[in-house]
């Protein structure tokens, strides 16, 4: 039976999406990271991908009666980035703020917060390193055996994919067909459990063919790959005279036009910057 796409809008506004407490990076991509697409973090080393990737799997778990998902999270980490003790620096703010919420607006909530502790939260982040993209494949097999025996994750992140992909493969051919693969698990996942997958994508240098000397800084893994994600955000710092300042720039959404807002990376995680 064919679904009409006033029926697939009110079914997707119906979802929640996973915030990331920085309220200017949630409106410009519309209320949150959403589920059923792929968001990709692109950026250069320290511009903040892999922070956001911790503070989301914080808040994945949100209790549904504040609008979250109330889920758990699954982390492929291909470089050692994931560090437990800024998950739990996050977790802990992340519990505050839910508790200030409760207090300031929900007081008839309190029972339902009374149990989302950090260490609750370390517990719902599932970690997997992973060494090759073999390995990667293999998991994603075993992840919707899970999902289809009812395991609650609503959040994968894979950090980094670039990464991976480029210490794995040999030629761009090779490279295409493997993240071909990996992406279209991704997607199947995502559609399918309605979950939200995360990865994170270097950035290299472009040379101009025409002009060797002229070159840009562009996202890794080519056009190509480009096309296979739904949401691209581009990170970055913004000078050394705003440390812990940086930037975010929607390249690419299905429901948001082009943007850029500012947001700081502090101890509690992800917040935005206010305006004097």
């Amino acid at each position: 039976m064919l679904a009409n796409s006033y029926d697939i809008w009110i079914e997707e506004n119906k979802q929640p999406t996973i915030a990331t407490l920085c309220k200017d990076l949630d409106q410009a991509i519309g209320k949150g990271i959403s589920p059923g697409i792929i968001t990709e973090l692109c950026g250069p080393p320290g511009s903040g991908k892999t922070q956001i990737c911790i503070q989301l799997c914080a808040n994945v778990q949100i209790p549904t009666q504040l609008g979250g998902f109330g889920g758990k999270a699954l982390y492929f980490d291909t470089n050692f980035g994931f560090h437990p003790h800024r998950l739990k620096e996050m977790a802990t703010a992340c519990t505050q703020h839910c508790r200030n919420i409760v207090e300031t607006l929900r007081k008839d909530l309190s029972e339902d917060v009374e149990g989302f502790t950090a260490e609750i939260i370390m517990e719902n982040v599932y970690y997997k390193y992973i060494s090759d993209s073999s390995s990667l494949i293999e998991e994603l097999d075993t992840l919707e055996n899970l999902l289809k025996a009812g395991e609650k994750i609503k959040l994968v992140v894979v950090d980094s994919l670039s990464f991976l992909i480029k210490c794995n493969t040999e030629n761009s051919l090779e490279r295409l067909e493997v993240d071909y693969t990996i992406l279209t698990k991704l997607h199947v996942l995502a559609y399918r459990y309605k979950l939200a997958v995360v990865i994170t994508n270097d950035c290299t240098t472009r040379i101009n063919p025409s002009n060797s000397t002229d070159s840009t800084v562009v996202p890794a893994l080519g056009e190509c790959h480009s096309h296979k994600i739904n949401q691209r955000i581009v990170l970055g710092a913004i000078n050394e005279e705003q440390p812990g300042i940086f930037i975010a720039s929607i390249e690419k959404s299905l429901f948001r036009p082009r943007s850029s807002i500012k947001f700081r990376i502090t101890e509690a995680g992800i917040r935005r910057v206010r305006k004097n």
